[in-house]
């Protein structure tokens, strides 16, 4: 059976979509193997948010294209978000590649593959977290962003389709799904909107946890904390990019809220019955950013002490977005201030580090096994929040109860394994 290899760059979001390009590589008689050497077959699920992950991407095709040459009948597909932004407009240099299809988009791959629709996505080995998206696109248009250029207008699936892929990564063995969209917050159906369709899936599977990852803060459901109170397995997690917290730079930015609105969230969030973390999301270096804009952020950030991780970048000119078209080049602080601001940030985030280390040692957690030597709280998502640095090894996918020792780098945890 031939064999092929998956490279996923980017978010969760495009693990969600390998996934499914994963099932019909399947269907069509192809392994889905771990290592690239063995691969007959290699698919690129590029990211092309900001120009850094243009750049991974890039580098990752002209490794690829290497890769095809060192053995004859080797097939490269690129897909994702780099060919949804930059469609292939005929100038060349893309002739290594056999088949270009963009962000999730198995269509093409299905026609390429000859088969019929794949219906799923595919067991994934070793995979104890796994992504379900609800839906795809975003119509915020944000002024920095370029998701609506990639991804198009948000489109929600059905809760059938939805309900119907949580069952197959169930029965996969997930042991953590988390929940993914560009703005997953406003999904809705003729049955309910987010909060709903996290009961139904909280209700259906209660040995999973579950996550809800990008909450976009004007449509953060107001029962969410209600929610959090009749279902354990939801995790007690809110990720939320707030962008920014002065007026000014929020109105800029195409963000239909205030300062005021964000402090009254976070408000509740500190006061929730059952404990909260917060991760935010951060632009500094905005166009039009003042050193007073700046410091309304930074006050914000070390205020609020639910906030567990703190994600800051600098702005990045995008070009198609609307602050691209509308910008002068005065109007961008200087690098030397936005590295600054950077670094001011990130001393707020490790005193948030070190706060959460002294707060949580010596509590008894749940922790999911992801390794034989680390895990995940309900506190923090995987990969992208801090981890828990068992004392012994583990069964990965198993969760152990164990106590929190300190914290050890960063925002990680040491926990001492007690079962």
């Amino acid at each position: 059976m031939p064999e092929a290899f998956l490279l996923t760059l980017g978010c969760p979001k495009n693990e969600a979509d390998s996934d499914s390009f994963a099932g019909c590589l399947k269907k069509a008689g192809w392994q889905i193997t771990r290592d690239i050497l063995d691969a007959d077959l290699l698919l690129i699920n590029t990211c092309a948010f900001i120009k850094p992950a243009v750049d991974e991407s890039l580098e990752a095709m002209d490794q690829a294209i290497a890769w095809k040459h060192k053995k004859q009948s080797r097939v490269l597909i690129l897909a994702g978000c780099l060919p949804g932004r930059y469609p292939d407009d005929g100038s060349g240099g893309l002739e290594d590649f056999d088949l270009i299809t963009g962000p999730g988009d198995t269509s093409r791959l299905e026609e390429y593959l000859s088969i019929k629709t794949a219906e799923g996505p595919e067991p994934a080995e070793g995979r104890i977290t796994r992504y379900l998206k609800i839906s795809e696109g975003c119509s915020n248009n944000c002024a920095f962003c370029t998701i609506p250029i990639i991804r198009g207008a948000r489109k929600d699936r059905s809760p059938e389709e939805i309900l119907r892929d949580a069952k197959d990564l169930a029965e996969q063995g997930a042991a953590e799904i988390g929940i993914v969209g560009q703005d997953t917050a406003i999904w809705k159906s003729s049955s309910g909107g987010i909060s709903w369709l996290l009961s139904q899936l909280a209700a259906a599977y209660p040995e999973i946890w579950f996550r809800l990852y990008y909450i976009h803060p004007s449509h953060y459901p107001a029962d969410f904390l209600t929610l959090l109170e009749k279902h354990e397995n939801i995790m007690p997690y809110i990720d939320m990019p707030i962008q920014h917290v002065s007026d000014r730079i929020l109105k800029r930015m195409g963000r239909p809220y205030t300062g005021d609105y964000i402090r009254e969230l976070f408000d509740e969030f500190e006061n929730s019955k059952r404990r909260i973390s917060v991760r935010i999301t951060l632009i500094t270096g905005y166009p039009g950013e003042t050193e007073v804009d700046f410091t309304r952020m930074e006050k914000f950030v070390t205020q609020y002490r639910c906030i567990r991780t703190i994600a800051a970048f600098p702005y990045w000119p995008e070009e198609g977005t609307i602050e691209f078209a509308r910008q002068s080049t005065e109007e961008i602080p200087g690098e030397s201030a936005v590295q600054s601001r950077l670094m001011r940030i990130g001393e707020a985030a490790e005193e948030h580090n070190v706060f959460w280390a002294e707060m949580l040692e010596g509590e008894i957690m749940e922790v999911l096994a992801d390794t034989p030597l680390l895990g995940h709280s309900r506190l923090d998502a995987p990969s992208v929040d801090g981890a828990c640095c068992f004392d012994r090894i583990v069964e990965p996918g198993n969760i152990f109860s164990c106590r929190i020792t300190g914290g050890t780098t960063g925002s990680d945890l040491s926990a001492e394994v007690l079962q």
